[in-house]
């Protein structure tokens, strides 16, 4: 879920800010409203709980977020006839992006278990698969911590970033090798009709992507021994699998990848047009863009309303078994952002200096905020957990203090772990 801050100010998208705090948002307030007993509430306040319960859904926005802004330098290189960007460069900034207030996180979740949790399960074998970005393969390892659940997509993240560079240099490589003479040449055929083929490319990779997943989860059967939230998070791991699986979550990826090929190519083809910069700048922008980033938001807030019940984290099987209603709100974020990236006002709307410094901090309050929550369990005597507070003045009190405790444990994390790690010398050299 790493945040994209580090990214040259050309390569930012108008509008993946105020999405990435949304996301950031939903997937906070969807753990804090768990806590809440629902029957005991208002019908009206049943359904805003319900609503906010679905910001699990954030995590999908996250996959397309992150399939869009770490794919679009790829696609500028591409259609401009240019050399596919270092695979070195990627792989060190999105280490000094990810590694650093992950393993914090990560360690320090493993060091409290033993005083919080000490009958946690396979503590040692979670701890070593989620360091090594292999815990989700299993669904003994899918959750790496025992007290701090949401980590458990991160090697899902790390399995798309490595699946997007391995493809990412398939491509330039099969379009180097179709074009033979002088490197002029090359970037001349790479500019002629590039977008529909580099379009057709990956294209065809999405639909291999969804039919290999439906292959593994129609094949993979798990025992119902042990298996249910009941039975803490490696029963309801092992409830979402496979349907949770690192494939298909590619396929969420994937839609932010075909996003970044639509943005780039508009501004590519608007670039192709001629004029000077600033007429460029103004070109690319449109109201027609605002209307389509309009109707995403829109459709996204009907798919979440059609799909308020039942209650989180309770596995809603769709297409494959997949969760988070995919393809559909995975697409209707892609359409979200491609029409936010260009659009003339609802962009900047979006992307106002709360929602930028909450995208900031964004990383941190992903992997810190579920052990805040833990921990204010632990000294509420346990009653802030999965439908433990039932007075709603309460549980607000108490969310508020989790949010605060967790904006300022972010803070820390950025400013003086992630930020000099991603301005150090060995991440910012190319």
């Amino acid at each position: 879920m790493g945040n994209e801050a580090d990214q040259r100010h050309s390569d930012r998208i108008l509008g993946a800010d105020g999405i990435r705090a949304m996301a950031a948002l939903g997937v906070i307030f969807s753990h804090l409203y768990q806590r809440l007993f629902m029957p005991d509430q208002a019908q009206w306040y049943q359904t805003v709980q319900a609503l906010f319960m679905k910001g699990a859904f954030g995590v999908s926005t996250f996959f397309v977020l992150s399939g869009m802004l770490l794919s679009y330098p790829y696609w500028k290189a591409y259609l401009a006839g240019q050399p596919m960007p270092k695979l070195g460069h990627f792989v060190r900034r999105r280490a000094a992006r990810i590694v650093p207030a992950y393993y914090a996180s990560l360690l320090v979740s493993f060091a409290l278990t033993f005083a919080i949790a000490p009958d946690a399960g396979y503590k040692v074998w979670r701890l070593i698969a989620g360091l090594t970005f292999t815990s989700d393969f299993d669904y003994v390892t899918f959750f790496p911590s025992e007290i701090n659940g949401p980590l458990w997509s991160i090697s899902f993240e790390v399995f798309s970033y490595v699946l997007l560079a391995l493809m990412m240099a398939a491509l330039f490589w099969w379009i180097g090798r179709r074009v033979a003479g002088s490197g002029a040449k090359v970037a001349a055929a790479r500019r002629k009709g590039t977008p529909l083929r580099g379009l057709a490319y990956w294209a065809v990779i999405f639909v291999a992507v969804n039919v290999l997943n439906g292959v593994l989860v129609a094949s993979v059967k798990l025992s119902d021994e042990g298996k249910g939230w009941q039975y803490g998070d490696i029963g309801g791991a092992k409830e979402w699998m496979p349907g949770y699986n690192p494939l298909g979550l590619f396929g969420h990826f994937l839609l932010g990848i075909l996003a970044a090929w639509a943005i780039a190519s508009w501004s590519a083809r608007q670039a192709g047009a001629g004029g000077k910069a600033g007429d460029t700048a103004v070109a690319l922008t449109r109201w027609w863009w605002d209307a389509i980033a309009a109707a995403g938001f829109v459709a996204s807030g009907v798919l979440l309303w059609t799909v308020r019940s039942p209650a989180e984290p309770t596995n809603l099987t769709g297409f494959q078994d997949q969760p988070y209603l995919f393809p559909l709100f995975a697409l209707a974020v892609a359409i979200t952002l491609v029409g936010l990236a260009h659009s003339r006002l609802l962009g900047r709307i979006v992307d106002n200096r709360f929602a930028r410094y909450t995208a900031t901090v964004s990383f941190g309050l992903y992997v810190w905020h579920y052990l805040v929550l833990y921990l204010f369990s632990y000294i509420t005597d346990g009653r802030f957990e999965y439908y433990g507070i039932h007075s709603w003045p309460q549980h607000l009190a108490i969310s508020g203090a989790v949010l605060v405790v967790s904006y300022v444990i972010a803070t820390f994390s950025w400013r003086w772990l992630e930020q000099p790690v991603l301005r150090s010398r060995w991440a910012t050299r190319r």
